[in-house]
């Protein structure tokens, strides 16, 4: 027998997005009102500086399915999902973007996929024609160097588009990490899952909130939280310059004393010293990149602070 929820929970961060939330809301709402089931829609204002909580405030008062929360400040889009997920009363949980790029229609395939027995069903985005070919390329290498360096699979193409059993979000909930890669704690759970493709819509007004330098530090975040082979380059780069320095030494030695020669290549010995320098430094900023997590998660901040909101701790119809 197929399972049936009690209750629904929608997950939307939101950093400045006031010109998508009417709209979004306005696609969700018969989307919802269809499933027959209760559901909540729980809004995270991430710290935004434009209307994006007064708009929410009144969509609140409209319609009481509808919460929110306020950042003190901007925390980020992973955290603005966690602290959804940390509220979320729901017996399944979906997070989703408040651009309108996700479609909001799919959310009763996706539950469909639950009620078979799925515990996490992944979206894959498919044919993305707004994605620029310096993004694409991008993100196609930051993918094929996660599978090579972490051991946990993390799908190329996936997105912030997911349903959650409750038991799934109860483990991410105690996962209280400074650092967060959602994508990478998804598939660390486990649990039985599915991938279902989609067609990204195109984003309904404004643009984007991820700069290439937040791409950066999203990926660098992504590999040092799921991988420790990065500080193991520096035993393989040991090894490779130790090989260099015993053939060198060979060298040195028969040229000297077997050919009767003078050992020159000062040019030669200056670009390895450098090479060598610029290795020593690239594992130094590894190392310090690490380091530097370790110290952030020591200090045992809060992961966010909501300034304000009308969630609670119970599940209201």
């Amino acid at each position: 027998m197929k399972k049936s929820p009690r209750n629904i929970s929608i997950i939307i961060p939101c950093f400045n997005e006031e010109e998508c939330i009417d709209m979004l809301y306005r696609n969700l709402h018969p989307v919802l009102d269809k499933l027959l089931f209760p559901y909540e829609l729980i809004f995270v204002d991430d710290g935004s500086t434009d209307r994006t909580l007064e708009i929410l405030l009144s969509l609140s008062e409209q319609n009481p399915h509808v919460r929110w929360l306020s950042f003190s400040r901007n925390f980020g889009h992973q955290k603005a999902l966690k602290a959804g997920l940390d509220y979320a009363q729901g017996d399944v949980v979906i997070t989703m973007d408040a651009d309108m790029q996700h479609p909001s229609s799919l959310i009763s395939t996706m539950l469909t996929y639950w009620a078979d027995g799925y515990d996490i069903v992944d979206t894959i985005r498919i044919d993305n024609k707004q994605c620029s070919y310096f993004k694409t390329i991008t993100s196609r290498f930051f993918y094929r160097l996660m599978d090579f360096l972490s051991d946990i699979a993390i799908t190329e193409n996936g997105a912030d588009f997911r349903l959650l059993d409750k038991k799934v979000v109860k483990v991410l909930r105690d996962c209280r990490e400074e650092y967060l890669f959602l994508r990478g704690m998804v598939s660390w759970v486990g649990f039985r899952r599915i991938q279902i493709p989609y067609q990204a819509g195109i984003r309904y007004a404004g643009t984007t909130k991820y700069s290439f330098k937040k791409m950066v530090l999203f990926a660098v975040c992504g590999i040092t939280s799921f991988s420790i082979r990065p500080l193991r380059l520096a035993v393989l780069f040991a090894a490779f310059f130790a090989s260099l320095s015993v053939v060198e030494i060979i060298y040195v030695l028969y040229a000297v004393f077997i050919s009767g020669q003078a050992v020159t290549g000062w040019a030669s010995l200056a670009i390895l010293i450098s090479v060598l320098g610029a290795v020593i430094l690239l594992m130094l900023g590894i190392i310090g990149e690490y380091l530097g997590k370790m110290f952030m998660q020591c200090k045992n901040r809060p992961e966010y602070i909501v300034r304000s909101g009308n969630c609670s701790s119970s599940f209201n119809v």
